[in-house]
């Protein structure tokens, strides 16, 4: 009998929409995909705690099929260990499915006795000690059959977030206390009565159990969402990227339940490890100007802001100068294609300014400026009839698709890296201030052979400037 305990498989929660902070936040580039606080996006935070408790290649992440290349760019800028295991879902089917995909795929690569550590992939952890201390303290409790939680140390009484009360101490794991009951979101009052009982703590959405246990819970509170991710799971296929992709028209039969009212709310094998790890789900405006640093009038500016005559208020920029002056606890939020200025601690009125703009079909509240593509990313920096301007942007390495258009002719200048560059057949190497013309019709590609991104100004010219203007004849895999 093997005295080595079963591995601990950390698992990336990484398929969130994320509109509630719009507009740095989009459905195509949610806020675990952005970089909020700190340098590194949220996803990439995330990753890196991993590291401090298991190997990068042992780390499993789910995510959503339209976010996969952007998901897998980051994990590997992180560590490429880290970017080896992608589960892609073509539909959001919340939370209970994704862990059920994370429990059947660790079963079968490393035992079911394995443990997954569960984590969302858009939350602050500034802490990251605390953390690690709290899951080390929860292993045991996990590998001897009990679904742990971790409970957050409540701060105030917030009305945000849903409660979990604590019980009775487990006598045979130290730190470890049974779960009496899950409290959802609650009114103020009550909130304020938990806080001072002093008995109650944040749900942080963070579990920890082993793989044969979850699933067995699965099939017995969720049947039907295991039957169903199971007959996904069986026709994945394996792309040559190493993503795993899950058939659309299987995968939308699973319910759409979160793993709280799921299994967790029903269990009886619920424990809780209660933490305070600097712990933000960074859900609003209010919640990223609570984090960031602040001036002595409660100003936060981040990027070239300045607030004037003011108070409380969050200002971020991504481009161009945005000045607050004599305002009070507003948030004004610039991106390269929208302005939000609404009260910086009222969520509900950003929520609503979504719903807006989704009832107009406005593609802001959907896609970033920048669109992202697994070889890089483009932006368009001018449109008129007639005529479009973007800026190209190439990862080192990325091949883009042989095509041609039908409906205009194209010039492309190199402003920055290496681009090779296929016109008809001919290849060239161009180099920043080095510009090439592709006529109608012509048949061509770029590439970046390099070993930084590759930056291109391209300027169509034509009757039809439509992204669905390509004909395409082959992949960058070579593919017809």
């Amino acid at each position: 009998m093997s005295l080595t305990p079963a591995p601990l498989v950390p698992v990336l929660m990484a398929g969130g929409s994320g509109t509630r902070l719009w507009p740095f936040s989009r459905e195509a580039m949610p806020k675990q995909l952005v970089s909020i606080i700190g340098d590194e996006t949220l996803l990439q935070q995330t990753a890196r705690r991993f590291l401090e408790l298991a190997p990068a290649g042992s780390a499993l992440c789910v995510s959503a099929a339209a976010q996969g290349h952007v998901v897998r760019q980051q994990l590997a800028a992180v560590d490429a260990g880290l970017s080896e295991r992608i589960i892609l879902e073509p539909v959001g089917r919340n939370t209970a499915a994704a862990i059920a995909l994370a429990a059947l795929h660790t079963s079968e690569q490393e035992g079911a006795d394995a443990l997954l550590w569960v984590c969302p992939a858009d939350h602050l952890i500034k802490d990251v000690p605390a953390l690690i201390a709290a899951a080390r303290q929860g292993m045991p409790a996990a590998r001897a059959g009990s679904l742990v939680t971790f409970g957050i140390t409540p701060s105030r009484p917030d009305t945000g977030f849903g409660y979990i009360k604590l019980g009775e101490p487990l006598a045979e794991h130290a730190g470890v206390r049974r779960c009496a009951a899950f409290v959802e979101k609650p009114k103020l009052e009550i909130a304020e009565r938990m806080l001072a009982e002093g008995s109650h703590a944040w749900n942080s959405g963070i579990f920890l159990f082993r793989a044969d246990v979850i699933l067995d819970e699965l099939r017995r509170h969720a049947p039907a969402v295991l039957e169903a991710v199971e007959a996904a799971w069986s026709a994945r296929a394996h792309g040559p990227d190493g993503m795993y992709r899950l058939p659309a028209e299987t995968f939308e039969a699973v319910p759409s339940e979160p793993i709280d009212k799921a299994v967790m709310e029903r269990s009886d094998k619920v424990v809780v490890v209660e933490m305070d790890p600097g712990w933000s789900d960074l859900g609003s405006w209010q919640a990223v100007w609570e984090e960031l640093p602040r001036d002595a009038d409660g100003n936060a500016v981040v990027g070239d802001g300045l607030a004037v005559d003011s108070a409380g208020c969050l200002v971020r920029s991504s481009r161009r100068l945005v000045v607050a002056a004599g305002v009070e606890n507003l948030a004004v939020i610039e991106t390269d294609d929208a302005v939000l200025v609404a009260p910086r601690d009222n969520g509900n009125a950003v929520r609503s300014a979504v719903q807006a703009l989704n009832a107009a079909d406005r593609p802001e509240t959907r896609q970033p400026a920048a669109e992202r593509r697994p070889w890089g990313s483009f932006q368009v920096l001018q449109e008129r009839d007639g005529f479009k301007v973007k800026e190209i942007i190439v990862e080192p390495g990325a091949i883009l698709s042989l095509q041609s258009h039908k409906h205009r002719a194209e010039h492309w200048t190199v402003v920055r890296g290496l681009a090779r560059v296929t016109v008809d057949g001919e290849i060239t190497d161009l180099q920043p201030n080095q510009s090439v013309h592709i006529p109608l019709g012509a048949i061509h590609r770029m590439a970046n052979p390099g070993t930084t991104p590759m930056h291109i100004i391209e300027v169509q010219c034509g009757s039809y400037t439509g992204e669905d203007d390509i004909v395409r004849y082959e992949d960058a895999y070579g593919r017809s």
